[in-house]
Protein backbone atom coordinates (compact mmCIF):
# COMPACT_ATOMS: atom_id res chain seq x y z
CA UNK A 1 0.00 0.00 0.00
CA UNK A 2 3.17 2.08 0.90
CA UNK A 3 4.13 1.98 -2.48
CA UNK A 4 0.92 2.44 -4.35
CA UNK A 5 0.52 5.59 -1.94
CA UNK A 6 3.90 6.88 -3.41
CA UNK A 7 3.45 6.14 -6.80
CA UNK A 8 0.06 8.29 -6.43
CA UNK A 9 2.58 11.41 -5.34
CA UNK A 10 5.78 11.01 -7.71
CA UNK A 11 3.72 9.68 -11.15
CA UNK A 12 2.14 11.58 -13.67
CA UNK A 13 -1.33 10.00 -14.76
CA UNK A 14 0.57 9.31 -18.16
CA UNK A 15 3.40 8.35 -15.77
CA UNK A 16 1.27 5.84 -13.45
CA UNK A 17 -0.12 4.26 -16.74
CA UNK A 18 3.61 3.35 -17.92
CA UNK A 19 4.57 2.28 -14.59
CA UNK A 20 1.50 -0.38 -14.57
CA UNK A 21 2.17 -1.32 -18.42
CA UNK A 22 6.30 -2.12 -18.15
CA UNK A 23 5.23 -3.77 -14.53
CA UNK A 24 2.44 -6.41 -17.05
CA UNK A 25 5.08 -6.58 -19.47
CA UNK A 26 8.17 -7.06 -17.25
CA UNK A 27 10.00 -4.22 -18.88
CA UNK A 28 12.31 -1.85 -16.59
CA UNK A 29 13.53 1.72 -17.97
CA UNK A 30 17.23 1.70 -19.15
CA UNK A 31 19.44 5.17 -19.12
CA UNK A 32 22.53 5.04 -21.65
CA UNK A 33 24.98 7.82 -22.93
CA UNK A 34 26.43 10.55 -21.23
CA UNK A 35 26.61 13.94 -20.42
CA UNK A 36 26.91 16.29 -23.21
CA UNK A 37 27.27 19.19 -20.72
CA UNK A 38 24.82 21.44 -22.24
CA UNK A 39 23.14 22.34 -19.19
CA UNK A 40 20.01 22.49 -20.62
CA UNK A 41 18.95 20.41 -17.63
CA UNK A 42 19.72 22.78 -15.07
CA UNK A 43 17.10 25.45 -17.20
CA UNK A 44 13.92 24.09 -16.18
CA UNK A 45 14.09 21.37 -12.88
CA UNK A 46 11.56 19.75 -10.96
CA UNK A 47 12.00 19.38 -7.48
CA UNK A 48 10.70 16.81 -4.78
CA UNK A 49 9.77 16.99 -1.43
CA UNK A 50 8.50 15.11 1.11
CA UNK A 51 5.08 14.92 -0.23
CA UNK A 52 6.03 14.22 -3.86
CA UNK A 53 6.97 16.56 -6.68
CA UNK A 54 6.88 20.31 -5.48
CA UNK A 55 3.51 21.55 -6.67
CA UNK A 56 3.91 25.21 -4.57
CA UNK A 57 6.28 27.99 -3.95
CA UNK A 58 5.46 27.32 -0.39
CA UNK A 59 6.22 23.50 -0.34
CA UNK A 60 9.91 24.59 -1.82
CA UNK A 61 10.80 27.14 1.26
CA UNK A 62 9.38 23.71 3.26
CA UNK A 63 12.49 21.89 1.47
CA UNK A 64 14.49 24.95 1.88
CA UNK A 65 14.41 24.88 5.62
CA UNK A 66 15.69 20.99 5.64
CA UNK A 67 17.98 21.62 2.37
CA UNK A 68 19.28 24.95 2.34
CA UNK A 69 22.02 23.71 -0.21
CA UNK A 70 18.43 24.58 -2.48
CA UNK A 71 18.66 28.23 -2.45
CA UNK A 72 20.46 28.01 -5.76
CA UNK A 73 17.30 27.19 -7.18
CA UNK A 74 14.86 30.15 -8.70
CA UNK A 75 11.30 29.96 -9.39
CA UNK A 76 10.36 30.05 -13.02
CA UNK A 77 7.05 29.33 -12.97
CA UNK A 78 5.07 25.75 -13.40
CA UNK A 79 4.58 22.82 -15.83
CA UNK A 80 1.37 21.55 -17.80
CA UNK A 81 1.16 19.65 -15.08
CA UNK A 82 1.17 22.38 -12.52
CA UNK A 83 4.83 21.28 -10.94
CA UNK A 84 7.07 23.88 -9.72
CA UNK A 85 9.92 24.14 -12.57
CA UNK A 86 13.31 25.41 -11.28
CA UNK A 87 15.78 26.87 -12.64
CA UNK A 88 19.75 26.78 -11.78
CA UNK A 89 21.70 29.95 -10.28
CA UNK A 90 25.16 28.25 -10.48
CA UNK A 91 24.77 27.24 -14.15
CA UNK A 92 27.24 29.57 -15.72
CA UNK A 93 26.70 31.17 -19.29
CA UNK A 94 28.55 28.30 -20.75
CA UNK A 95 25.51 25.40 -19.33
CA UNK A 96 28.70 24.26 -16.80
CA UNK A 97 28.25 23.99 -13.38
CA UNK A 98 29.90 26.83 -11.47
CA UNK A 99 30.99 24.39 -8.90
CA UNK A 100 31.35 20.87 -10.26
CA UNK A 101 32.81 18.99 -7.87
CA UNK A 102 30.01 20.16 -5.44
CA UNK A 103 26.79 19.23 -6.94
CA UNK A 104 24.02 18.42 -5.29
CA UNK A 105 23.63 14.62 -5.48
CA UNK A 106 20.33 15.50 -7.67
CA UNK A 107 22.37 16.57 -10.30
CA UNK A 108 25.07 13.90 -10.08
CA UNK A 109 22.61 11.60 -10.32
CA UNK A 110 20.71 12.74 -13.57
CA UNK A 111 18.93 11.34 -15.31
CA UNK A 112 16.77 9.86 -12.36
CA UNK A 113 14.94 6.97 -13.80
CA UNK A 114 11.62 8.54 -11.90
CA UNK A 115 11.57 11.28 -14.82
CA UNK A 116 10.14 8.41 -17.11
CA UNK A 117 6.86 7.98 -15.12
CA UNK A 118 6.86 11.89 -13.53
CA UNK A 119 6.03 13.27 -17.15
CA UNK A 120 9.11 14.68 -17.66
CA UNK A 121 11.77 14.49 -20.53
CA UNK A 122 15.19 14.64 -21.13
CA UNK A 123 16.23 18.15 -22.48
CA UNK A 124 17.15 19.10 -26.09
CA UNK A 125 20.56 17.92 -26.44
CA UNK A 126 21.18 15.74 -23.44
CA UNK A 127 23.50 12.82 -24.44
CA UNK A 128 21.34 10.72 -22.22
CA UNK A 129 18.12 8.71 -23.25
CA UNK A 130 15.40 7.04 -21.40
CA UNK A 131 14.25 3.34 -23.00
CA UNK A 132 11.74 0.72 -21.41
CA UNK A 133 13.44 -2.56 -22.08
CA UNK A 134 13.34 -6.38 -21.03
CA UNK A 135 15.95 -7.02 -18.53
CA UNK A 136 18.47 -9.37 -19.03
CA UNK A 137 17.75 -12.12 -16.51
CA UNK A 138 14.30 -12.52 -18.27
CA UNK A 139 15.96 -13.37 -21.20
CA UNK A 140 18.46 -15.42 -19.08
CA UNK A 141 15.30 -17.58 -17.43
CA UNK A 142 13.88 -18.43 -20.50
CA UNK A 143 16.96 -19.99 -22.08
CA UNK A 144 17.65 -21.77 -19.02
CA UNK A 145 13.81 -22.85 -19.19
CA UNK A 146 14.05 -23.66 -23.04
CA UNK A 147 17.19 -25.69 -22.08
CA UNK A 148 15.41 -27.71 -19.31
CA UNK A 149 12.61 -28.96 -21.70
CA UNK A 150 15.62 -30.32 -24.35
Amino acid sequence: MARISQLLRTCSPMGLIRYLRMLLMGREVLITGSCHCCGNCCKKINLEGVGGWLRSERDFYEVLREHPEYERFQVIGKDAQGFVQFSCTWRTTEGLCRDHTKRLALCMNFPDKSLHFCGGQLPAGCGYSIDEVRPFDKYLEDEVKGMEKR
